[in-house]
């Protein structure tokens, strides 16, 4: 079943409902990035809210990607969100403050 709504700009709550429905738990949201437990994988809204990037941490396993990638994009589309995969990041410790880093990869 497809919602016919309006995608709203940066859809988290949209994001967070279909996220629980495939049994991810979101961790945290920062500006345009939502993180998923386990940090396999996080979601990157766009400049249309309709339109988000699946991006793959560099220590994923590999082998689970296309399945993570396929599920993502077809529970998407039911709510008219397009999730397309953009490649991978890699995330580090910052210095002494407690940051943490960022670098992604297509």
């Amino acid at each position: 079943m497809t919602i016919n709504q309006p995608v709203p700009f940066r859809p988290l709550g949209i994001i967070k409902t279909l996220m629980e429905t495939l049994g991810f738990e979101v961790t945290h949201c920062y500006e345009d990035l939502v993180f998923i437990e386990h940090n396999a994988f996080l979601l990157r809204m766009e400049a249309k809210g309709e339109e988000v990037s699946l991006l793959f941490n560099t220590e994923s396993d590999i082998d689970k990607r296309k399945e993570i990638e396929e599920q993502l994009s077809l529970a998407g589309k039911e709510h008219n969100l397009v999730i397309t995969c953009k490649g991978t990041y890699q995330m580090t410790a910052g210095e002494a403050d407690g940051t943490i880093n960022l670098v992604f990869k297509d």
